[in-house]
């Protein structure tokens, strides 16, 4: 299954960040962009933390598909189940709080944010609500058919959200904000972050030289992802054992662990990527398949 939000286009087009009503003080103007120059919009760190959102809505589904929507579930498909869908909301209701909470309200005081970036958070949340509940509801001998609808319907409210976010927040904040000043926003969040969540994204980037190049961009020192416990490898390891591994158990039919990628998928990952520059692909063991997330460009 493939997420593409080039559909969404014609509902959202493009911002013009020129536009005098984004302009929130007459001492900040839209005059940014050139900083970013060195960071392409596909390796920005918002681009990429919804990639990593779009990567598990993708895992799911597919996952749902592999079990079927009328089988029976065993007890360990349940705790997979949970143990994944607990630990993709932890990871969303971070996304939305560290935005609602922090990044917004720094944004304001230079751009007229719209309203309803943010707004389009509680619907999303409410069907996450409904997630929540089915999932805990979920036993054995009941099956995924409620949850697989559920999901079906959050992710068709997830994707445009998104899509918007990137086309319309994305680049007013790139005009009126530095990466430098855009870096010591973010900090504030990362400080405190959920360790399976950051994990998902330096999962979602893939490689070593990737995440290297991602922390290039950023200004993170290379020794961050040697650091034990807490740099990138540690934290994309652990996604990969706590994340990964319950969704490709259920996709292979019996328990596995996904901690490592096998060299058979690297050779994928690299002829799925092959001339796509925006593409973001996992092919992951141990069922040797291949998913790929579109970033928004």
């Amino acid at each position: 299954m493939s997420l593409s939000n080039t559909q969404y286009a014609d509902r959202t087009p493009q911002v013009d960040v020129n536009d005098a009503q984004y302009q929130a003080d007459d001492k900040f103007k839209p005059d940014k962009l050139q900083l970013w120059s060195k960071v392409p919009t596909e390796a920005d760190g918002w681009v990429i933390a919804h990639n990593a959102v779009r990567y598990e809505l993708v895992q799911f589904q597919t996952a749902i598909e592999a079990v079927g929507v009328t089988s029976k579930l065993v007890a360990w498909q349940v705790e997979c189940v949970k143990q994944y869908l607990t630990g993709h909301l932890v990871h969303v209701h971070e996304h939305h709080s560290n935005e609602d909470d922090i990044f917004n309200p720094a944004i304001r005081a230079r751009i007229v944010y719209p309203d309803k970036l943010e707004a389009d958070h509680e619907a999303i949340v409410a069907c996450m609500d409904a997630i929540e509940s089915a999932k805990d509801e979920l036993a054995a001998g009941a099956t995924i058919e409620k949850l697989a609808a559920l999901w079906t319907k959050y992710t068709s409210l997830m994707l445009p959200h998104l899509w918007e976010e990137e086309t319309v927040g994305l680049p007013l904040v790139r005009a009126f904000f530095a990466p430098a000043e855009v870096g010591k926003i973010v900090e504030q969040f990362m400080k405190n972050g959920d360790p399976v969540s950051m994990g998902a994204v330096a999962h979602v980037m893939g490689s070593k030289a990737a995440n290297m190049a991602f922390m290039k961009d950023n200004g993170i020192p290379t020794f961050v992802w040697h650091i034990p416990g807490k740099g990138f490898k540690a934290l994309r390891t652990l996604y990969r054992k706590k994340m990964q591994s319950q969704v490709d158990s259920l996709v292979a039919g019996r328990v596995v662990s996904s901690v490592h990628t096998p060299r058979s998928a690297k050779t994928a990952l690299k002829e799925a990527t092959k001339g796509d520059e925006n593409a973001v692909a996992q092919c992951l063991s141990p069922i040797k398949r291949s998913s790929r997330v579109l970033t928004a460009r």
